[in-house]
């Protein structure tokens, strides 16, 4: 029971520290509700498309931002001591954070559905779902105490810069002149041209928008690393770090998800993941620097 506390409840109640304990254990779970909530997705007939991809992005956003709330709160620097009160409960970390947006998402889901139906097919359940998203979106601005943007406009110009380098790189492997170059070395265009795939540069650039954000909190606001092997990876090589590890982990899971997936909605959806493993804490290290806690 003492091991529990440790490994699990303490780690909750300091905002979110992690573990080898619960690190592990949070990916087996994740592993698992990858693919149940595939199964669910496709017993409901949902396509795992890019309207998909339009209708959760904006709870991808929420989920960041309620947690950049819950960081707030903890500081004591939301509006109104009630705001401090409400978002200051611990289930706003992980696991907590993760479980409540998939929740919501889930009920805005069912409910656009069954707008659909009853329209007849005239109001689509994606645009439905992304305009009550939005609105969830707006109201956690609007909470958010805004302090300073320094930090903020840092990473997103280093964020900027690396999709600007990553999509240069995709128009630049479907070039002639590519072409030419691989055929001297012996490489073949087509696997460059599907690694880095348009799908696979924007993933790609969501976590780099994790290290950017990462990076620049550490190194020039003197934030910590929460997570196991990024803070074990940071002590040995300092901040840029991140960067290495999101090229030799993201780019060899997106060939394995392009050579192994066959299906088409369940690759979609793997990448989905993927991508909100690394926008997801990126995009709540970017708002947070917005508040300075």
């Amino acid at each position: 029971m003492a091991g529990f506390y440790e490994w699990f409840v303490e780690p909750i109640l300091s905002n979110g520290w992690y573990n080898p304990i619960n690190t592990l254990t949070y990916s087996v779970i994740l592993i698992a509700a990858v693919f149940l909530v595939y199964k669910m997705l496709k017993k409901m007939n949902i396509h795992i498309d890019k309207y998909f991809f339009i209708a959760i992005f904006p709870f991808i956003f929420w989920g960041s931002s309620t947690r950049v709330l819950k960081d707030a709160a903890t500081a004591g620097v939301l509006a109104t001591p009630d705001l401090n009160a409400f978002y200051s409960a611990p289930f706003f970390v992980t696991p907590g954070s993760y479980i409540i947006t998939f929740s919501l998402a889930l009920v805005v889901l069912l409910a656009s559905l069954l707008l659909q139906k009853l329209s007849h097919g005239k109001l689509p359940y994606w645009k439905v779902m992304a305009v009550i998203g939005i609105a969830l979106c707006a109201l956690n601005v609007y909470l958010l105490p805004i302090m300073a943007f320094e930090g903020f406009l840092i990473v997103a110009g280093l964020a900027l810069f690396w999709t600007i380098v990553f999509f240069g790189l995709y128009y630049f492997f479907k070039t002639n002149t590519f072409r030419r170059f691989s055929d001297k070395i012996g490489l073949k265009q087509s696997s460059f041209k599907k690694l880095w795939s348009f799908q696979n540069t924007a993933i790609l650039s969501g976590h780099f928008l994790d290290a950017s954000a990462t990076f620049i909190a550490l190194s020039m606001f003197g934030y910590l690393e929460q997570h196991v092997v990024p803070r074990l990876l940071i002590g040995m090589m300092g901040p840029q770090a991140m960067f290495l590890l999101k090229f030799i982990i993201v780019l060899p899971t997106l060939w394995i998800i392009d050579k192994y997936a066959d299906d088409g909605d369940f690759k979609n959806f793997l990448k989905i993941v993927v991508f909100i493993l690394g926008f997801a804490p990126g995009m709540r290290d970017l708002l947070r620097l917005l508040i300075m806690v």
